[in-house]
């Protein structure tokens, strides 16, 4: 059992963990089903959803999506009247039960940026993307992240099919680009001020001066 903010976790028989004491917030707990990653990875997304629900006082409904970091994650009503977490679909078809690819794509994101010496800066689900023709393709992506508004991520994705008509851009929405391109998620949580540039199966990160 681990006490977090006055409320307990419990890993039981490594098969789910499940909070105590998230009733007198939101008249339920919640539980995670344990997949493919240590239980302590689990437990980390629980520490995250009881900071949200302890600091922001939400009221949580059945069906109900939260952020979490570059994924998304549901609460749905199980036999046990808990919050059983869901999570998006890698090509968002829907939501399975657990938090795999939600744990896998802020693991793969942060150890990007360790390698680069960055500190992540995760984009969400709600910010936007600004891209050009050939993003949703799949072709090779050259990305630049300008500081920018809190509800914009300040990632723009350029392929050789932009034509440097500016009007020709596109605003959408980060999940569009996640679902579409999982293959560049792992880069989007590099820095204001850093790009990155995919070429031929290859990609190479650099400080926006540098090229």
């Amino acid at each position: 059992m681990i006490l977090y903010k006055e409320i307990e976790i419990n890993v039981n028989n490594n098969t789910y963990v499940k909070t105590k004491g998230l009733y007198s917030y939101i008249s339920k707990e919640i539980r995670v089903t344990i997949g493919n990653n240590l239980p302590e990875n689990y437990i980390g997304v629980i520490k995250y959803i009881i900071d949200y629900i302890v600091d922001s006082k939400p009221i949580i409904s059945e069906n109900q999506n939260i952020g979490y970091y570059s994924w998304l994650l549901q609460f749905r009503l199980d036999e046990d009247s808990c919050y059983e977490i869901y999570e998006a679909n890698l090509d968002g078809s829907g939501f399975n039960k657990g938090c795999d690819t939600a744990i896998s794509v802020v693991r793969q994101q942060s150890e990007m940026c360790l390698q680069h010496d960055l500190i992540p800066l995760f984009p969400n689900f709600n910010q936007s993307i600004v891209i050009s023709d050939g993003v949703y393709e799949g072709k090779d992506v050259e990305g630049i992240r300008y500081d920018s508004p809190h509800d914009e991520s300040g990632w723009y994705l350029i392929t050789d099919d932009y034509d440097g008509n500016i009007k020709s851009l596109k605003m959408v929405h980060f999940y569009h680009v996640a679902f579409a391109r999982p293959d560049i998620l792992q880069y989007l949580a590099i820095p204001f001020g850093y790009r990155f540039i995919m070429k031929d199966g290859n990609v190479e990160i650099y400080r926006d001066e540098e090229k």
